[in-house]
């Protein structure tokens, strides 16, 4: 069975997944505020490198250091396959296969395939298994020279984002923000033309025309001769500011008893600021649409933690969860690429260690790899110090374990300490007794 996007307007399901992705990369580019808002959910789940720990089997360590150095795979991920994931809930990691193909002792350098390129199928078995990793069989891709290429099982991973009903197509995980984007890019638009009428429209002048007036000379005109002098007298306005003068003239009763009533003229001042507190709350509620509906998106980002880290009281618990399932999307796709790579270089039936010293070894599809990402929880910062410093205080974890939790580099730290003698671990029975006083 082949999975396609369909025409473009409206599906089975409402809208179809090809013109859905069409405005979502299409708005990346032309709405400012939905192309930041897809940045920044994108960085606050993989940060600006994510990294790996320590593996029990040194030939898996070895396999997923020389892809990872070869691809420059952290910034591959958080630069270019994060963004793509957010606007096309798709992504077809591909391996060189044939004659491009490289040796089982050398890295493969990977390439992602733009599902929303022409001739792109995805064939699929829902017999395979109910994730869309599983149930991909094959990517072709039919080019206009009229070449047919294909990827086979393990020669390419797949990920999508809201697959259901044994579609394995996905959809954009921003699709729900769209919508607000848009509209608060337009609420903007017009508060800025509001103001722009309002700069050239300072103040109303009422002048007082005479029905009895004349023209400069002496023939009656209405009025009109004199309210084209005062008219005139404020065409420009003074830079650094001056006296306008104004008619007052208050009415009176004549010796006949007939009242005639006043004449006033005025100016009255524009207010440029009417409407605005209505419209800034209004745009602040759509901002907040934004970042709920892009998932997992916080509202400020902790200056303590950095930008890696952020707590429940900055984005709440639902927000926090939300990321966590986004962030084990990603990771559990990492996964498959890694899981790939290592059959691809010791074979599909190659087995590794889990635990160092240990002579058991399980096939690759059973281990879960070592990622760093950033944590995202709903503790504070000072809470997580503390919980921490308890565990290794009790040797409950190990050192690089609470230097993960912390935000910190494992690999990092290990590779600029080679060469130094360890610092005993706090609670361990050889660490030196501290001094009584």
């Amino acid at each position: 069975m082949t999975s396609g996007d369909g025409a473009l307007g409206y599906g089975r399901y409402g809208p179809s997944r090809a013109y859905t992705r069409e405005v979502s990369r299409r708005l990346y580019f032309e709405n400012g505020l939905f192309q930041i808002a897809t940045d920044i959910a994108g960085a606050f789940l993989v940060g600006d490198a994510i990294s790996y720990g320590t593996f029990a089997d040194d030939g898996l360590r070895q396999i997923v250091e020389d892809f990872w150095q070869a691809n420059s795979f952290e910034h591959l991920l958080s630069g270019r396959m994060i963004t793509e994931w957010m606007l096309n809930g798709e992504q077809a990691v591909l391996f060189p296969t044939g004659e491009s193909s490289p040796a089982t002792d050398v890295p493969a350098l990977i390439s992602l395939l733009d599902v929303d390129m022409g001739g792109f199928e995805l064939e699929v078995d829902t017999t395979r298994g109910a994730l869309p990793a599983d149930m991909a069989r094959a990517v072709v891709l039919r080019q206009s020279s009229g070449d047919v290429r294909r990827w086979e099982a393990g020669e390419f991973t797949w990920a999508a984002h809201n697959a259901m009903y044994n579609d394995a197509r996905g959809w954009p995980v921003v699709m729900a923000a769209m919508d607000f984007c848009v509209a608060y890019i337009n609420m903007m638009n017009m508060r800025l033309n509001v103001h722009q009428l309002q700069q050239r429209l300072l103040a109303v002048y009422e002048a007082f025309m005479d029905p009895a007036g004349v023209d400069a000379n002496g023939n009656p005109d209405g009025g009109r001769y004199e309210w084209n002098l005062k008219k005139s007298g404020f065409s420009r306005m003074p830079e650094n500011g001056g006296v306008l003068t104004v008619v007052h003239q208050p009415g009176y009763t004549d010796t006949d008893g007939t009242k005639y009533e006043g004449v006033r003229e005025r100016i009255d001042f524009l207010r440029p600021g009417q409407g605005a507190s209505e419209a800034g709350s209004d745009m602040k509620l759509i901002l907040r649409m934004v970042a709920l509906t892009i998932g997992g998106c916080p509202n400020t980002t902790s200056a303590r933690a950095g930008a890696t880290r952020t707590t429940a009281s900055e984005m709440g618990l639902p927000s926090v969860r939300l990321a966590n399932v986004r962030q084990a999307a990603i990771r559990n796709n990492v996964t498959r690429i890694l899981r790939a790579e290592a059959k691809r270089r010791a074979g599909p039936n190659a087995r590794f260690k889990t635990v160092k010293g240990s002579r058991r070894k399980v096939p690759v599809d059973l281990i879960e790899f070592p990622l760093n990402f950033p944590q995202i929880r709903e503790e504070s910062y000072e809470d997580i110090v503390k919980r921490v410093e308890l565990a290794l205080t009790h040797a409950i974890v190990d050192e690089e374990t609470a230097q993960a939790d912390l935000g910190y580099d494992p690999a990092l730290i290990a590779e600029r300490r080679q060469g130094q003698t360890p610092k005993p671990m706090p609670g361990d029975p050889k660490a030196p007794k501290e001094k009584q006083g």
